[in-house]
């Protein structure tokens, strides 16, 4: 072929991209992340008009404000929320109702938080924290969680629509307990006795965590504490391989940041419905 015409063809062949990515409908809005401490995601948000940095936690279940965020927010904490963590501890906060949160310059109210000084979670020298936000904050919408990219995007119903047109859908539940207050991403882990739902928690800097109960459905060693190598299949072509700790838990599993960075995950949160794709930056592996 002659030049000029491989010429042509090239710039036609990129004009074509162009308007191929042109045409792909814009997402509602984009919410930056930052790793917290290298491990977890943080977002800016604003809490009473005030600045404020807060955690993502998607397997947190219930937003909650430190006692700083609580001031920002104007909160008086009343009352008491109740619920259990995923190893069995019962939580028992204070609350704050409709609590408003701007998130990347739209507004969003959070109609019970829980009241919680989580800094004795973390280590002393950490930054300080106005709260966690969990996905309770986004009930009714569809999101994605891009880990890798450093960002949650919420959709429209458009941009979710073309964003899932060449993903993999997954079964989803959505646990809401507290009374129904809180929400929680599970996906079904299968095994040759039956389906185990796994919490996604962007929020753990662990691998994976399994309930001792149900170890050996999925070819662990009960008895091992430490880390054990685990390769589980969501479906013939989505595998997840770590590290997994087999502890004893109330629920049956835990998918942390290090494997869920690995995927863009979307949830329709009013639907329960799932989708996985391969994040750009593992499929180069």
């Amino acid at each position: 072929m002659p030049k000029h015409r491989w010429s042509i063809a090239f710039v036609i062949a990129l004009g074509a991209v162009a308007v191929s990515r042109a045409a792909e409908p814009a997402p509602a809005w984009v919410v930056p992340l930052t790793p917290y401490l290298g491990a977890v995601p943080s977002m800016q948000v604003r809490v009473g008009g005030s600045p404020a940095t807060v955690l993502l936690d998607t397997a947190g279940g219930l937003t909650v404000l430190t006692p700083a965020g609580a001031d920002k927010a104007k909160c008086e904490p009343w009352g008491r929320l109740s619920g259990m963590r995923m190893r069995g501890d019962r939580l028992d906060l204070p609350r704050c109702d409709g609590v408003k949160l701007k998130v990347a310059g739209h507004s969003i109210t959070i109609p019970e938080a829980g009241v919680w000084d989580f800094s004795k979670l973390l280590p002393k020298d950490a930054p300080p924290l106005d709260g966690s936000v969990a996905l309770d904050a986004f009930a009714g919408r569809v999101v994605t969680l891009d880990l890798s990219g450093g960002r949650l995007i919420v959709e429209t119903p458009a941009s979710a629509k073309a964003r899932t047109a060449h993903a993999t859908e997954l079964p989803m539940r959505l646990a809401r307990e507290v009374g129904g207050a809180s929400l929680t991403p599970l996906v079904a882990v299968p095994t040759a006795k039956g389906k185990l739902w796994f919490e996604l928690d962007c929020g753990s800097d662990g691998a994976l965590i399994v309930n001792r109960a149900v170890a050996a459905a999925l070819g662990l060693d009960p008895a091992v504490t430490r880390g054990q190598p685990a390769n589980l299949a969501l479906a013939p072509h989505i595998r997840l391989q770590g590290s997994a700790q087999v502890q004893d838990l109330v629920v049956d599993g835990n998918i942390g940041a290090p494997i869920l960075r690995q995927w863009i995950i979307t949830m329709d949160l009013a639907h329960q419905r799932l989708w996985l794709s391969q994040a750009k930056s593992s499929a180069k592996r």
